[in-house]
């Protein structure tokens, strides 16, 4: 598993970037970014989860991926610094915790520590490779397996090891999983009915837990 942004620094280099900006709290649901918005501030995600997600036109919700503690939220725009809207917007799937700082900040501490700068490279190769696979797979993969390749990334990333297995406890509706691999709800009921049967994972609401993470594997790679 690739470590989060937070994982990929150095011990001094970890502390001089929470050493910036302050604390802030949001509440589950609550909109940290807004999709469209002008706004130039970086936040380091230190408890709770997060979705990245984008409206389309023709008002349906995309969802893109989850983000995690360690992650940062707004990297991009405050590289970039252009002056675009953000391309998408972050919603608290539960209570969150961040630590809150200015584009510029931000920017002046990847100047004066190249050894975050790299590590934040290495982390948005790993997100960019995540969102390539999910492409293919979604053109190359039916959606049993695209569900069985999600489920185990999701468990490396995000998963609690149980006497049940590995627990996947992030809230995320049907519709959601469903928007991250490319498939509709339905496909995804029925997926997840294919997997129940073969005893790769048990449900309950909005929990997922894995009770064979090799034999999900060898569904995703269909063999």
């Amino acid at each position: 598993m690739s470590g989060t942004f937070l994982d990929l620094l150095s011990d001094l280099d970890r502390s001089d970037l929470l050493s910036l900006g302050r604390p802030r709290a949001f509440r589950r649901g609550a909109s940290i970014v807004v999709q469209g918005d002008h706004s130039d501030v970086v936040l380091v995600l230190m408890r709770g989860l997060v979705k990245v997600a984008l409206d389309t036109d023709d008002g349906h919700e995309i969802v893109l991926s989850v983000l995690r503690p360690g992650d940062l939220i707004g990297e991009f725009e405050a590289v970039d610094h252009d002056g675009g809207p953000r391309t998408a917007s972050n919603v608290a799937l539960e209570a969150v915790d961040t630590r809150v700082m200015t584009g510029e900040d931000f920017r002046c501490y990847l100047e004066s520590h190249p050894g975050a700068a790299l590590a934040l490279l290495r982390a948005i190769i790993h997100r960019l490779r995540n969102a390539d696979q999910r492409r293919i797979d979604s053109g190359s993969r039916d959606t049993v397996r695209r569900l069985a390749h999600l489920l185990a990334e999701l468990a490396d990333e995000h998963g609690r090891v149980t006497s049940a297995g590995i627990d996947i406890d992030i809230p995320l509706t049907q519709q959601e999983l469903a928007s991250l691999i490319a498939s509709s709800r339905e496909s995804i009921v029925r997926s997840l009915r294919s997997l129940r049967s073969r005893r790769l994972v048990t449900t309950a609401r909005r929990r997922i837990t894995i009770r064979d993470l090799a034999g999900l594997r060898r569904e995703a790679d269909g063999q």
